[in-house]
């Protein structure tokens, strides 16, 4: 076959999309004409529809070489490079490009993309005008023209005129969800993901919906951009975090990282999959890559004082921690971390956990934990105990449970058992999530569910097996509660010191309770973790006191702290 039927037949295949086929032909004309710069170029822009730009850019440089004086081959060499993140080179070959054909509109607009990205505001500006100027039809440029100016009513001004523009609501989503606008940002993304589905878009999508959680429809639209870019950093990481199945999401994890092994939410993630699963240093290792990408990134030093919490490095965590909530204050969770680290190395060197504790509070009076743990430390029951417990469950809600199964949480099951099936009305203080309501609740009873923290409540409101759930105070309910066949307090007085107002409070109803059970001679003793234990003796005479004669306790493993068992009892009072 001769040279021009064979690059016509290539051409006819390039055409039809049969890119396999025409670039078997065109290499066979490389053959006899290796330095053909219209067969590089042509080789460079399948490879660039493959997405293998390190290869496309080859191509392209090697037709320059040839061809010094074509603007395309410029134009195409800075597009595959700025898709290889090497932004200085492109911006240096759309404008060799612009300098042979000044009318190039689309790198008139690529330079000003590259330009925002770097930050200079004017030259972005100025490229993007120049890109409308030559094409007034053409709309990307206007578009990023105002979204640069964050100009939401010229972007909706642009979408009525190009209804059909795809990038037009992209950005008027992106905006909107910048200013909080959730639900309007959503509906301008599905307009976009209609009009082109394309990867970006249905990422797009799915991150509203997340952010609504609404994370089953979410997962469509993560798939929906894998399949259109097998090479989707951002899906793989999404699909990964919601994949139920450890050894898949920690494949789909590796290839992020292998396709972008500078990305720090594969890190972040990857390493949290690694500490679920008890891989301690592989997950050090990975949030330690993490610090190394952003050591200004708070969640990081966070997630990596956990881990070194949990190997007993407890000084080198809380440097970890304070680094954390010195760059987001509001963040509770990393005040907790802090107090929950200070009780750890009081057990070790109190005078050092006191020093850093007394430092705390006195650079931020007004932290709960900070003010709860000096308390704690001075052996005081204080006046933060109702609101530092109220905080605690807040933030303990979402993995109250998961933390509670790791720790041998035996407590509703005990109760369940001792109590046998209960007919009437139950009234379970300090219900949480709903665990103890959950062992207890059969066809034949009712329960109310009274708890602090509406976080907790909120879990336990899914389980629907509560027919009242109350948000208050226990020690303050107690003053008014209504007739009740049983009421329980499981791991509830943990956070109450004297007992003395409660328990007669609770009678004549039939009570059944938890304590830790303090070996000493004392009523009751606020412990370093900031849980109080009780002797029995004293919570036996106040239940004697309050009017209970049908009494039984029953020796108990509440749970483990520590690797150590938790030694309690539970109470079952009667009035006869």
């Amino acid at each position: 076959m001769s040279y021009d039927l064979i690059m016509q037949q290539a051409l006819k295949f390039h055409n039809e999309g049969k890119l396999d086929e025409a670039e078997r032909l065109y290499r066979k004309i490389l053959e006899t004409s290796p330095h053909h710069p219209v067969i590089l170029n042509l080789l460079g822009l399948i490879a660039q529809s493959k997405s293998l730009h390190l290869e496309a850019a080859d191509c392209f440089s090697r037709a320059i070489a040839q061809s010094p004086q074509t603007a395309e081959y410029y134009f195409n060499l800075a597009w595959s490079l700025e898709r290889c993140h090497k932004a200085a080179e492109a911006i240096e070959y759309y404008h060799r490009a612009l300098q042979l054909q000044p009318d190039i509109k689309e790198a008139h607009n690529a330079l000003g993309n590259l330009y925002l990205a770097a930050g200079r505001r004017e030259q972005a500006q100025d490229q993007f005008n120049k890109a409308a100027l030559l094409e007034p039809g053409y709309v990307e440029p206007r578009a990023n023209l105002a979204k640069m100016n964050q100009d939401l009513p010229a972007l909706q001004k642009l979408q009525s005129q190009y209804p059909h523009e795809a990038l037009i609501p992209y950005y008027i989503s992106l905006l909107q969800r910048q200013s909080g606008q959730t639900a309007s940002a959503l509906e301008s993304a599905q307009l976009a993901y209609n009009l082109q589905q394309d990867e970006q878009t249905a990422l797009l999508v799915g991150e509203l919906y997340l952010e609504q959680q609404q994370s089953d429809r979410a997962e469509p639209y993560f798939r929906r951009a894998l399949f259109l870019n097998p090479k989707s950093v951002s899906a793989l990481i999404n699909l990964a975090n919601r994949e139920p199945d450890p050894a898949t999401a920690e494949k789909m994890y590796k290839q992020a990282l292998d396709l972008s092994p500078q990305n720090i939410d594969a890190h972040i993630n990857y390493a949290d999959l690694l500490y679920r699963q008890k891989r301690l240093h592989e997950a050090l290792e990975e949030y330690r890559q993490a610090v190394i990408l952003d050591p200004e990134k708070p969640e990081v030093s966070n997630n990596l004082g956990i881990i070194q919490k949990d190997f007993g490095e407890y000084e080198e965590a809380l440097g970890l921690f304070f680094n954390a909530l010195l760059q987001q204050p509001d963040r509770k969770e990393y005040a907790l971390n802090i107090a929950e680290t200070l009780m750890l190395l009081y057990e070790k060197t109190p005078e050092e956990a006191q020093k850093i504790a007394r430092n705390w509070l006195k650079k931020t009076p007004d932290n709960i934990f900070a003010r709860r743990l000096n308390e704690i430390f001075d052996h005081t029951d204080g006046e933060s105990g109702k609101e530092y417990v109220q905080k605690l469950f807040d933030l303990f809600a979402d993995n109250y449970e998961e933390v509670m199964q790791r720790l041998d949480y035996r407590l509703p099951q005990i109760i369940a058992d001792k109590l046998g099936p209960i007919e009437g009305h139950i009234i379970d203080l300090g219900c949480g999530t709903g665990l103890t309501g959950a062992a207890l609740k059969n066809p034949r009873n009712s329960l109310t569910g009274i708890d602090i923290s509406s976080a907790m409540l909120e879990k336990a409101r899914q389980k629907k097996i509560y027919d009242r759930l109350e948000e208050a105070d226990i020690a303050d309910c107690c003053r008014h509660l209504p007739p009740a066949d049983m009421v329980v307090a499981a791991d509830v007085f943990g956070y109450f010191g004297a007992l003395d107002e409660i328990i007669p409070l609770i009678f004549p109803r039939n009570f059944c309770f938890s304590i830790a059970a303090d070996d000493t001679t004392e009523s009751w003793r606020l412990m370093p973790n900031g849980r109080f234990r009780h002797n029995p003796a004293y919570v036996k005479k106040l239940l004697q006191k309050a009017g209970y004669s049908n009494i039984t306790e029953h020796p108990a493993i509440l749970r483990r702290e520590n690797g150590e068992d938790v030694n309690g009892f539970v109470f079952i009072a009667k009035e006869k």
